[in-house]
């Protein structure tokens, strides 16, 4: 495990204060660090039990790509939040919008959310959120962890993979403690937002911030693809894409931007 120091505490300061129910599981590898926070919300872990890891065996993304990083050179994170079954579909985005504030607060790298949770600096993809939902008992919510990877010093990256690492961009960037620092508490304030008022204000944040936003794009997903401009996000957090004079919202897929799209 690398060495954290003054950072791991100030990581226990901000996350205390953002979960009470805190607690991190810090380690030098794991097959992935959504397994391990999935496994402590089964066996009925408080919102905010987090796993860092240093490296990933079997790191995954989205539609079950694989996601991979060099030991040490990402931000390879998870944490259990807890929210009513009826705010679920906006976890994703307050999600999206808690990483991108942190990671311009602690590096000033401005980023772009990309739907439906991409994080886009510079020309590339800077970081990627799984969100996944765990049964939890009767009353508590639902259970959902949040997974996050972001490259802080990624040297390159696969055939066909168009990526972009922090330390291209900035000078210092900042270190996984640091910036898992930086996230709990940006994303327990959305969280708590959502609780209260629902979608409304994380849709307007995230209209300020999203690309492709009255761009040409293409949006494939399991109901097959479609072609349109992308005109926002609605409650549920699904991207409307506007097709033929009418509004269709996309649940789940992938999307590319045209023309220019660097995912």
């Amino acid at each position: 495990m690398i060495e954290r120091g003054a950072d791991q505490a100030s990581l226990e300061r901000a996350a205390r204060t953002a979960f009470p129910g805190f607690r991190l599981q810090d380690l030098a590898v794991t097959t992935s660090t959504q397994d391990v926070v999935r496994a402590a919300a089964r066996s009925g872990a408080a919102a905010g039990f987090c796993c860092m890891a240093d490296a990933q065996s079997s790191g995954r993304g989205r539609q079950e790509r694989t996601w991979a990083a060099p030991p040490g050179s990402s931000l390879l994170a998870s944490v259990l939040v807890r929210v009513p079954d009826t705010r679920l579909g906006g976890v994703s985005i307050a999600a999206g919008l808690a990483l991108r504030a942190a990671v311009e607060a602690t590096s000033q790298c401005p980023a772009r959310l990309k739907w439906p949770n991409d994080i886009l600096a510079g020309a590339g993809k800077l970081a990627g959120i799984l969100c996944e939902v765990e049964p939890a008992a009767p009353g508590e919510g639902a259970a959902v962890v949040v997974g996050m990877g972001v490259n802080l010093r990624v040297e390159s990256f696969p055939a066909g993979v168009t990526g972009v690492s922090l330390h291209e961009l900035v000078a210092s960037p900042p270190t996984p403690s640091r910036l898992l620092a930086a996230v709990l508490p940006e994303l327990a304030a959305r969280l708590e937002v959502l609780e209260v008022s629902g979608m409304d204000p994380l849709r307007s944040e995230w209209m300020q911030h999203a690309a492709g936003i009255g761009e040409t794009v293409t949006a494939t997903s399991a109901a097959g693809t479609i072609a349109g401009v992308a005109e926002g996000i609605d409650e549920d957090g699904a991207l409307l894409v506007r097709v033929a004079g009418r509004s269709v919202r996309v649940l789940a897929g992938d999307v590319h931007i045209e023309p220019g799209d660097p995912s």
